[in-house]
């Protein structure tokens, strides 16, 4: 009897697991959305089998769900249905930060529900059900975070949530819980406040528009990230914020090494040298990329 899963937000990545189970066809998919006609377009896709009339249905109803909406709603959404969990539930969410949902399931998690937390890198810098699809997580780190030391934790679901992701395409990586919010500052968080700032460097005064003009494929692809919903971003960036504001620490520290060099060295050996070092970085990254899309 195939197992249900429910998921409560049907954007960009609960619809996408939403298209990727479905087309699996190992699950029985019900979802949910505060967008009625998300509801009905999924229905039509025939992506999900149900729609359920709130987040409550979806738990009583569900033996894996799946939280996919902004990180505090996922925490908030718990908080209030928390009583209608069923004994052996295993409780899941994709959420770009971790702190508010984590507090959420230590204070109000039933103790014979089970939590295992996951976040599929994976995204656009346009949400929405309208972008989502069944190959969303093909190639992409597909995060499994460990909190042995919770009493909600569970070996054999994270396991199972393991398999999935390697069903849908995605590359496992196992991360601990406590680690999550600063490693994803300096890779996702940070970046996009960075995007940001050269954004409006190259487009806020009386030459942005020239300078946009001119702009080219190095522009385009380092300020992709700054077209994403400023709604979502605020809430992402702000519910780490500790973390963030390391990383441009960090940032700044980097900036400050360069214009050193700039000052100091006229010959610019200093900074090739520095050059060469974020290209082999950079090469790296590319070839974890490449592995992961054809594995030996």
């Amino acid at each position: 009897m195939r197992k249900t899963v429910g998921i409560i937000g049907l954007g960009l990545l609960g619809g996408s697991l939403a298209k990727g189970l479905t087309k699996l066809g190992t699950y029985r998919i019900i979802g949910y959305d505060h967008l009625p006609e998300v509801c009905k377009e999924a229905l039509k896709d025939k992506v999900i089998e149900d729609i359920a009339d709130g987040p409550g249905q979806v738990i009583s109803q569900s033996d894996i769900v799946v939280f996919a909406m902004p990180p505090d709603i996922n925490a908030q959404t718990l908080v209030k249905y928390k009583d209608l969990f069923r004994p052996g539930t295993l409780v899941t969410d994709v959420s770009s930060t971790k702190k508010h949902v984590i507090k959420a399931v230590e204070d109000c998690l039933p103790a014979d529900v089970h939590f295992v937390s996951i976040h599929p890198m994976a995204g656009s810098e346009k949400g929405g059900y309208a972008m989502a699809k069944a190959d969303l997580f093909q190639n992409c780190a597909w995060i499994i975070l460990e909190d042995r030391q919770s009493p909600h934790w569970n070996e054999g679901n994270a396991k199972e949530l393991e398999v999935m992701g390697q069903k849908l395409g995605g590359r496992i990586e196992w991360v601990p819980m406590a680690k999550h919010d600063h490693l994803l500052a300096t890779v996702s968080h940070m970046p996009h406040v960075v995007a940001a700032m050269v954004t409006t460097v190259a487009g806020n005064d009386q030459y942005g528009d020239l300078r946009l003009r001119l702009a080219a494929g190095g522009f385009r692809d380092i300020t992709r990230v700054a077209g994403g919903t400023p709604s979502m971003w605020r809430e992402i960036i702000s519910g780490n914020r500790k973390e963030v504001l390391l990383a441009l620490d960090a940032l700044a520290g980097q900036i400050e090494e360069i214009k050193q060099m700039l000052t100091k060295d006229p010959s610019g050996q200093a900074l090739e040298s520095y050059l060469t070092r974020a290209r082999t970085i950079r090469k790296h990254f590319q070839e974890i990329i490449d592995n992961t899309a054809n594995p030996k």
